[in-house]
């Protein structure tokens, strides 16, 4: 048997979306010319490698074994490519993909002087929903993607996926300065049941985590206010309009305005985590996690974004 080894990268594509249409996307090939491409593994395999599966395509058990070795020499030419170009003075393209409390704060922080280190590194970003990032980055469209993870409602990541914890952080009660309760030390969800809250997106991951805490203690809360940055969010409690569950703001924001943040009993959190693939990582995400390590490491729990 002998099999190209651009045609088992074709194979890989497929095995990492389960769709024809989302691999040509990937590879920046047509429709057709992916069909081709398996139809000519098959014709060299001797074997089925593919089958129709809803709107997409399932791996046989023969396709599964041939994607497990187009996986290895994936791994292993992007190895080959780090080590060839380690040295070499190329533009590196480093693509993130950020919840925006994180891009606020610790990006911000951290890629000034990342850049500076490595001038050659071309970074872009993007927020949104982390279901979507998620999706994007087992297809290869990002390299790593920024997440929360809530304690009342765990990240789930799917395979393919690591998954690395950089900090964790309290959550808090947000309430306008003047609120009845903000004299207190410490408050329970259900002690601020009645009021009007603001919150993320419906469906999002602190959305469904903030459900989940109210439902814990047998309460729905009254969500009438949908916006996906905390400073938004701290606005409407600045102004009387809602209470909101938050983790407290550094740097510049750490003593806002006419907001008082009080702890919640028992302790919520969240974690910040870093998701990449678990392939061979390019040399700029390689450099950029070293200098994301230490960054962390010389920098107080407390201070971090």
């Amino acid at each position: 048997m002998s099999i190209e080894w651009g045609r088992l990268r074709v194979l890989d594509a497929v095995a990492r979306v389960g769709s024809v249409t989302r691999a040509a996307a990937l590879l920046h090939m047509t429709g057709p010319a992916v069909s081709q491409q398996l139809r000519r593994i098959e014709a060299e395999a001797g074997a089925k490698v593919v089958v129709p599966d809803g709107r997409g395509v399932r791996l046989t058990p023969e396709g599964k074994l041939l994607a497990e070795y187009a996986h290895r020499m994936a791994d292993l030419m992007q190895q080959a490519d780090n080590d060839l170009h380690r040295d070499a003075a190329r533009i590196e393209h480093l693509r993130i993909a950020a919840i925006a409390s994180v891009v606020r704060g610790l990006l911000t922080a951290s890629l000034p002087v990342f850049l500076r280190e490595h001038p050659r590194v071309r970074v872009s970003i993007e927020d949104g929903e982390t279901a979507d990032h998620l999706e994007r980055l087992l297809e290869g469209r990002f390299d790593l993607v920024f997440a929360e993870s809530w304690n009342t409602s765990p990240l789930r990541t799917p395979t393919g996926i690591r998954v690395q914890r950089l900090t964790r952080e309290p959550l808090y009660l947000a309430l306008p300065v003047g609120h009845p309760l903000s004299e207190r030390r410490r408050l329970e969800v259900r002690e601020v049941s009645e009021e009007r809250w603001a919150t993320c997106a419906r469906g999002s991951d602190p959305h469904t985590a903030l459900v989940r805490n109210a439902r814990q203690h047998g309460i729905d809360l009254d969500m009438n206010y949908h916006v996906a940055d905390h400073v938004t969010q701290l606005a409407l409690v600045r102004a009387g309009l809602a209470v909101a569950c938050l983790p407290r703001p550094t740097g510049g924001l750490a003593h806002e305005p006419g907001v008082v943040f009080r702890p919640l009993d028992p302790v919520t959190y969240r974690d910040i985590v870093l998701l990449t693939s678990n392939r061979t990582a390019p040399l700029a995400l390689e450099a950029f996690m070293t200098h994301l390590r230490e960054a962390l490491h010389d920098t107080p729990l407390s201070a971090r974004a």
